[in-house]
């Protein structure tokens, strides 16, 4: 079958998938709160009220996107997006009849919805690697290390890459373009600038999927406009730089939103002090200092999640996959995050935003610096509790990917970005692997 064809059966399988989850609401409303007072175009209007909320929590929690993420994530997405849809139906349907209606109605369509839908994203995406046969790939490679640990990444991924041979960019470029003949994807890891362009024209021409790895240069030409000096065009990056108004707009937010988490979360604060407190009659808030907006230092909160003479010898080391200094009360809020929760008062006082890089310890930072000498380029916005690294990292992304990914932040700065970030990172607390990746910032 044609890739024209597959992009036609998989586009109607997510359609038929979108339209079996609005048959089940429009059926659930009018059983349990009939509809009938809006009339024919009330009820379609509510329908396609319903419909949009369901397409912009799709686009948040990434419900569509089979073949780039594990189908156990998908189903997560999905289940988020039906609750998140679901809690915006019912307020919306309230508001419209000036009464808070029965959430029971709302409870069953949502379960009769996640009951349908589970099995229905597994058989898409089935259809999706049925279609789309993994690709013949290739990996070249400028350093041997990178080379090592990035195959194993890619080789994961079998049902959407077969990796044919791995080449050495010491080869000459007559071998490089013979390894990649017969193959549909090329991966370039750090692959130096004499053989990068001619890699890409060959790959550009040829029509072969390209695959490289980010660098600092890359990430800033990645937000970079086009600018006209005469008649020669020229790239030109955005500044980094935050303008007043939205400064403003996010302060607002950062206000407004942790305070309301600190009064909604008010009472799991309390029973999180106690059980800390009980476990070892030791202080329940653990406090470290920590670098902020243009390397300001200062003092961030947390719940103890760890033994009180984790660092005996004051010797400043990053939590491990399994580390024993984690107590068993600390292992579960550092997997639901729940050890995050006094840091909103960190943003209320203005040390710290909702969304940013996260916030390194002084020695540590330091350390970084060393070996990426980039590294200090993330303070130029203030700390944050969730960012982009934070989301989008995984257990075992290093340093070097997470930095890309708060310049990145930093170049592609927005408050619906920051939004967004906010929203997905309910999805990442359901996810081991994410919270486990999270090691730089933890005590």
């Amino acid at each position: 079958m044609g890739k024209k064809n597959a992009n036609v059966w998989l586009f109607i399988a997510k359609m038929a998938l979108f339209a079996i989850v609005l048959v089940i609401f429009f059926i659930g409303q009018n059983i349990f709160y009939e509809q009938t007072l809006f009339y024919f175009w009330g009820n379609n209007i509510i329908l396609l009220l319903y419909a949009a909320n369901l397409y912009f929590t799709c686009k948040i929690y990434q419900g569509f996107r089979f073949g780039s993420i594990d189908i156990n994530e998908i189903i997560l997405s999905w289940i988020l997006c039906l609750i998140v849809t679901n809690a915006l139906g019912y307020l919306q349907l309230s508001l419209l009849q000036s009464m808070l209606l029965p959430v029971e109605g709302f409870l069953a369509v949502l379960a009769a919805q996640i009951i349908l839908v589970s099995p229905l994203t597994i058989i898409v995406d089935k259809l999706y690697y049925r279609l789309n046969p993994a690709h013949e790939a290739v990996i070249i490679y400028g350093k041997e290390e990178k080379s090592r640990e990035y195959s194993s990444i890619i080789e994961k991924h079998r049902k959407k890459f077969n990796v044919g041979s791995i080449l050495s960019q010491d080869e000459t470029m007559e071998a490089l373009i013979d390894g990649i003949e017969g193959s549909e994807s090329v991966f370039l890891l750090d692959v130096d600038e004499t053989k990068l362009s001619g890699l890409l024209e060959h790959c550009f021409l040829h029509n072969k999927r390209i695959y490289i790895l980010p660098t600092f240069s890359g990430v800033l030409l990645n937000s970079a406009e086009i600018s006209w000096i005469s008649n020669t065009p020229m790239f030109f990056p955005k500044s980094p730089a935050m303008d007043p108004v939205a400064q403003f707009a996010k302060r607002c937010m950062d206000v407004l939103l942790s305070l309301l988490a600190i009064i909604l979360l008010s009472w799991l604060m309390i029973i999180i002090w106690a059980a800390i407190l009980l476990y070892d009659r030791k202080p329940a808030i653990y406090k470290q200092t920590r670098a902020t907006k243009n390397g300001k230092l200062f003092t961030l909160y947390k719940f103890r999640s760890m033994r009180p003479d984790a660092e005996y010898d004051e010797i400043p080391r990053l939590a491990a996959r399994d580390d024993d200094r984690v107590t068993p009360i600390g292992r579960f809020i550092r997997k639901t995050r729940l050890d995050e929760i006094p840091q909103f008062f960190n943003v209320l006082a203005g040390t710290m935003s909702l969304v940013g890089p996260r916030p390194e310890r002084p020695e540590i930072a330091k350390q970084y610096e060393e070996i990426y000498p980039n590294f200090s380029l993330r303070t130029k916005v203030k700390a944050g509790i969730t960012g982009l690294a934070q989301v989008y990292g995984k257990y075992g992304t290093i340093p070097e990917e997470k930095l890309c990914l708060d310049i990145l932040y930093i170049e592609k700065f927005s408050i619906w970005q920051d939004v967004k970030l906010l929203l997905q990172t309910v999805k990442v607390v359901f996810l081991p692997n994410s919270a486990e990746g999270i090691t730089s910032d933890d005590e």
